[in-house]
């Protein structure tokens, strides 16, 4: 864990802009209700709804771009209403450069912390597991029911496992096209609390 704490320690690891082949962006589910909360908003120059300039890495432990690094990252959002979830839509997708073995990872909600840290509390509700697609403008979807209440502050949290099928992940959470906010960084150390900087693009149904 020496390699992870030392890239903590130094700030996120950024992927940079992607400079792979494009995919086209898949019409989004129709909501019955307005989503929790959403900043993923459609650039007319890309026709994409989040942009691929930079991100910030999703990690597996035996992931290829930094075999032996993890990096998870979570962000805060403000429940528009309340209600239970349906999909959390997020902005990841295979990195691109390098092979990763694995293509999925672990989609939770969390309360926030409630001695005011600025990182997640504790999680709310089941997890569940997504899958990287292969480029943007594709995005990850998790389904996931949590109860959430108008007006509170939550965190979306991406984590991965050592299990066969989140391992090697290496996937990029990209930036959203709009805003700053606060993200946290974990690299299997415990979430660290970071300035606001470009948050992932992200949906809550």
């Amino acid at each position: 864990m020496a390699c992870g704490t030392a890239f903590a320690q130094q700030g996120k690891i950024p992927s940079g802009a992607y400079k792979g082949p494009m995919v086209p962006m898949a019409a989004p589910e129709t909501p019955d209700v307005a989503p929790f909360y959403s900043n993923l908003v459609v650039d007319p120059c890309t026709s994409c709804n989040y942009s691929s300039a930079n991100g910030y890495f999703i990690l597996g432990p035996n992931n290829c771009f930094a075999p032996g690094s993890t990096q998870w990252i979570s962000y805060p959002f403000i429940a528009g209403h309340s209600g239970t979830t349906r999909v959390v839509t997020l902005a990841i997708t295979n990195y691109g450069v390098c092979t990763p073995t694995s293509f999925r990872f672990t989609v939770a909600i969390y309360s926030d912390d409630p001695n005011c840290g600025n990182i997640p509390g504790t999680q709310i509700g089941p997890s569940a597991v997504a899958t990287a697609p292969a480029a943007p403008c594709l995005t990850a979807r998790a389904r996931l029911a949590v109860a959430l209440t108008q007006g509170v502050k939550y965190w979306v949290v991406v984590t991965t496992d050592a299990t066969a099928q989140q391992i090697g992940t290496t996937a990029v959470w990209w930036q959203a096209n709009t805003a700053w906010s606060d993200y946290n960084l974990n690299d299997g150390n415990g979430w660290i609390a970071f300035p606001p900087a470009s948050p992932g693009g992200f949906s809550v149904q």
